[in-house]
């Protein structure tokens, strides 16, 4: 790879600028300017080192194929571009780092007033030795000065930085991008070694005795190969990792949703407790009152009204255990519907020691958001609780098809069935009102609810969801034309 660097130079200063170009590119194009995480107010500084060191080696091209024909002034006037590209380079290194540290940690805050201190020496050093001095030999003094004051505290502190971040992407459960984030900072730390301790020339310590001809020398491998290596790395690594801002949108997207369907859980409790709970209470006050008032009177229509105002109490008190225990339910929000449903199955049969078959045809044809997901599992765990505490059930079947445009989910068992009848009842039940959440929850996905119940027959239900709720004023495509040639239709022919 070295003699092909060597005999291809002119063509691997492209191939650098390019990439050079396309790491501060992906930075500008995929950083949220509206992120929590440190991360991103820091990261447009790695972009500013992208593209000023890309320019630089686009700069070093041109030196090199026009320093045959060049005048004087032009090889000069390009000679300082490129030092000054490469050290505005090195100066967005320096203050990558000093920002990712102080972010993290606001005591080191005295790191940004060293950081100007830092680079208005070397400017000043600059133009002392460039505008007074003048000559080859302080050029490559201030060239090496801009890698020893510039690169060197930059790239480890940026390394330093970078390894402390993953602390905070870590919490998106993401392996992949905790693992980019700690090979960018072993990078960086190979380019404080290879970029900001070795020099070109051997002017001044210890530049004269860390150089490029002395590695070569040693070790029988250019310094070169190993920076080449270190761009490629850290291209790839910012590519892999300014994909942590698509995952925190998606997390802060996640967690609005857990967020929505809390509130929509305590609406519908709330709810629950003010039309049932609370008027059953009521009820039973109303019932003691006029048991009060029959007491003197008609004795046993009073004990009769305490008897069925106590068995009213009991229904009610059967009731907050029910609430109780479904607020203790699992959470849903970060599993999927199969492998829910899967939970759920298993839980249901260890504790009702009754068989039952889960199928899953199909494979989601769109993503289930967190509130899909958790309604459907919610419902699928009502219908099976009430199969296993009412229907006497020894069998129940439980079908998951995904389909094109919606999802459906069959449930049914050989228990002793229902009367329909009943879930209209003045009676109250842990049951019904199940079977009324349940509706409650599939009509919010604009799903409908189909079953069949009868004494002695089991139950049937089959639940249908569509992927996508349509939208207010939406139409629906028909396209077998032959829809509107229906005979039954009532516009007369």
């Amino acid at each position: 790879m070295l003699g092909f660097y060597f005999d291809n130079r002119l063509f691997m200063l492209v191939v650098y600028a390019i990439l050079f170009f396309v790491m501060g590119s992906a930075i500008i194009l995929k950083t949220n300017k509206k992120s929590e995480l440190r991360l991103a107010r820091s990261l447009w500084l790695l972009a500013g080192y992208a593209i000023m060191h890309g320019i630089t080696e686009l700069i070093i091209f041109v030196h090199k194929i026009s320093s045959v024909e060049a005048l004087p002034v032009m090889d000069v006037t390009l000679q300082y571009a490129e030092l000054f590209f490469k050290a505005g380079s090195f100066m967005f290194i320096l203050w990558l780092g000093i920002c990712l540290i102080t972010d993290y940690f606001e005591k080191y805050s005295v790191l940004k007033i060293i950081g100007v201190v830092i680079c208005s020496a070397w400017v000043m050093l600059a133009v002392y030795m460039l505008g007074i001095q003048g000559g080859e030999l302080h050029w490559a003094m201030i060239n090496n000065l801009s890698r020893y004051m510039l690169a060197l505290p930059g790239f480890l502190m940026s390394g330093v930085g970078l390894w402390l971040q993953k602390r905070e992407v870590a919490m998106f459960h993401v392996t992949s991008l905790v693992n980019n984030l700690r090979g960018m900072a072993i990078t960086f730390f190979g380019a404080a070694l290879f970029i900001g301790t070795i020099a070109n020339e051997p002017v001044i310590w210890p530049a004269t005795v860390l150089n490029r001809e002395a590695f070569m020398d040693f070790f029988g491998v250019s310094v070169i190969f190993f920076r080449s290596w270190i761009l490629i790395f850290i291209t790839y690594f910012v590519i892999r990792i300014v994909d942590v801002f698509e995952v925190e949108r998606e997390f802060r997207l996640e967690e609005a949703m857990r967020q929505q369907v809390l509130m929509e859980e305590r609406e519908r409790i709330g709810r629950e407790l003010h039309d049932g709970i609370i008027q059953s209470i009521y009820g039973v006050g109303l019932k003691m009152e006029q048991s009060l008032l029959l007491a003197d009177k008609r004795l046993a229509e009073a004990k009769r009204q305490l008897r069925c105002g106590r068995d009213e109490l009991d229904n009610i008190i059967q009731d907050i255990r029910d609430y109780i225990q479904e607020l203790q339910s699992p959470d849903f929000s970060t599993t999927s519907l199969e492998e829910g449903a899967r939970q759920l199955v298993e839980e249901v049969k260890e504790y009702s020691m009754m068989q039952i078959n889960l199928t899953v045809q199909g494979k989601p044809a769109a993503d289930l958001n967190i509130i899909q997901t958790n309604n459907l599992l919610q419902s699928l765990k009502e219908l099976l609780t009430n199969i296993a505490k009412h229907s006497r059930a020894e069998r129940s079947e439980v079908f998951i098809n995904f389909g094109a445009e919606n999802i459906r989910i069959r449930i049914s068992d050989n228990g002793v069935g229902f009367d329909p009848v009943e879930l209209d009842g003045p009676q109250r039940g842990s049951g019904r009102q199940g079977l009324k959440n349940v509706f409650y929850r599939v009509g919010m996905m604009q799903g409908t609810v189909v079953f069949h119940a009868a004494p002695g027959q089991g139950t049937n239900f089959e639940i249908n969801v569509p992927y996508k709720k349509a939208r207010c004023g939406e139409g629906v495509l028909i396209k077998d034309p032959s829809y509107f040639k229906a005979k039954s239709y009532t516009g007369g022919e």
